[in-house]
C-alpha cells in the first residue's frame, strides 16, 4: 500500500520542515511530496533538507499546486495537508483507516476550534455560510467543506476533473466527489494556531467569493435542469406579477397604463421561456457527457487491469 503525503506550499519556510518531520514520524512508511508554488523564500530548500521530494509548480495558486501533485505523484492513498503546521498528525491513521478499508473514498479532517485565534470570526462565518449553501444545493450534511486536511483514494484522485486554481480547490474537491458519487466521511481533528511569524495567504472576501462562485457554477454544471428551472421561475414570477398588476388596472379603468411595465412583463416571460429551454438543452448535454465519462472510466479501469497483469 503506497501512501503519499502531498503538501502544497507557498512561502512556508518557517513551518515546512516541522510539518514534514511530524508526518514522517507519524507515518514512516509514507513518501512526502512538497509542491513548491513559486516560493520566494527558502521553502524548497527546507523541504529537501527535511527529506521531502520537492515538485515545482509554476502556475500560481493552491489549486494549481494540488493538481500538479496529483499528476506527478502515484500512490494508493493520498494525504493532503497544508504547510502551515495547523493540521496535527496525531490521528492521521484514524483518517486513513476508512479509505484503506474501503469504507470511504475521501476522509475530511473536520476542524475543531482549539482556541479563539485558530479561526477568525470572518473565516468561521464564511465557512458556515458556504457549507450551508453546499449542503442545501447537494442535499448532504457536511460540516467543514473547506478543510485542507484530506485523505483520498487513488480511484478518486484519478477520476476527478479539477479546474480550481486557488483556495477554492477544497470546495471543488468536495463537490466533484459528490457529483461522482464518491463516499465522503468527516472525522474531527485538532486544528492549531499558525506559529508566530507565519501568515495566512487566504483572503476572507476575495477567496470567499471565489469559493461561493465555485459552488454555484459546479451546481449549475451538476444539475443544470434544477438550476435553470429555478432561474426561469424567478423571471416568470416577476413577469406574472407585473402582468397581473397591469391586467387589474385595465379591468378597473379600461385603459392600458404603464407601457414600460408591460414591456418588462413581456421580456420577463420571454426570458423565462428561453432559460427553461436552455435548461432542457444543457441537461441533455450533461447526461451525454456523464455517459461519455463513465465509458472512459471503464476503459481506463480495464487498461489498468491489463497492465497490472
Amino acid at each position: 500500500m503506497q501512501i503519499a503525503v502531498i503538501i502544497p506550499a507557498y512561502n512556508e519556510e518557517r513551518t515546512i520542515a516541522n510539518v514534514i518531520a511530524e508526518y514522517r514520524q507519524a507515518l514512516p512508511e509514507a513518501a512526502i511530496y512538497v509542491g513548491d508554488n513559486n516560493s520566494i523564500d527558502q521553502t524548497a530548500v527546507r523541504a529537501r533538507e527535511a527529506g521531502a521530494v520537492v515538485i515545482p509548480c509554476d502556475k500560481q495558486g493552491k489549486g494549481n499546486a494540488v493538481r500538479q501533485l496529483f499528476e506527478d505523484v502515484t500512490a494508493d492513498i493520498y494525504i493532503m495537508i497544508d504547510a502551515d503546521e495547523t493540521y496535527s498528525a496525531s490521528n492521521v491513521r484514524d483518517l486513513i483507516e476508512p479509505v484503506e478499508s474501503g469504507k470511504a473514498d475521501m476522509v475530511v479532517g473536520m476542524r475543531k476550534q482549539i482556541s479563539k485565534q485558530a479561526f477568525s470570526l470572518s473565516h468561521k462565518i464564511g465557512n458556515i455560510t458556504l457549507t450551508n449553501i453546499l449542503n442545501r444545493s447537494f442535499k448532504v450534511n457536511l460540516k467543514d467543506i473547506l478543510s485542507g486536511y484530506r485523505v483520498m483514494s487513488r480511484k478518486l484522485v484519478e477520476n476527478l476533473i479539477l479546474l480550481a486554481e486557488g483556495f477554492e480547490i477544497e470546495a471543488e474537491l468536495t463537490i466533484r466527489s459528490l457529483q461522482e458519487h464518491f463516499r465522503i466521511i468527516e472525522i474531527p481533528i485538532e486544528y492549531r494556531n499558525r506559529p508566530e511569524g507565519s501568515e495566512s495567504k487566504l483572503s476572507t472576501w476575495g477567496d470567499g467569493f471565489l469559493i461561493l462562485y465555485t459552488i454555484v457554477t459546479l451546481f449549475r454544471d451538476y444539475n443544470p435542469m434544477v438550476f435553470f428551472v429555478a432561474l426561469s421561475l424567478v423571471f416568470f414570477i416577476s413577469g406574472f406579477a407585473s402582468g397581473a398588476y397591469i391586467f387589474i388596472i385595465y379591468l378597473k379603468t379600461g385603459f392600458m397604463y404603464h407601457v414600460g411595465l408591460a414591456v418588462f412583463t413581456a421580456l420577463s416571460i420571454l426570458l423565462s421561456v428561453i432559460i427553461f429551454l436552455m435548461g432542457l438543452l444543457l441537461d441533455s448535454l450533461n447526461n451525454s457527457w456523464r455517459l461519455t465519462q463513465e465509458s472512459m472510466r471503464r476503459n481506463r479501469y480495464l487498461m489498468r487491469k491489463l497492465i497490472e497483469k
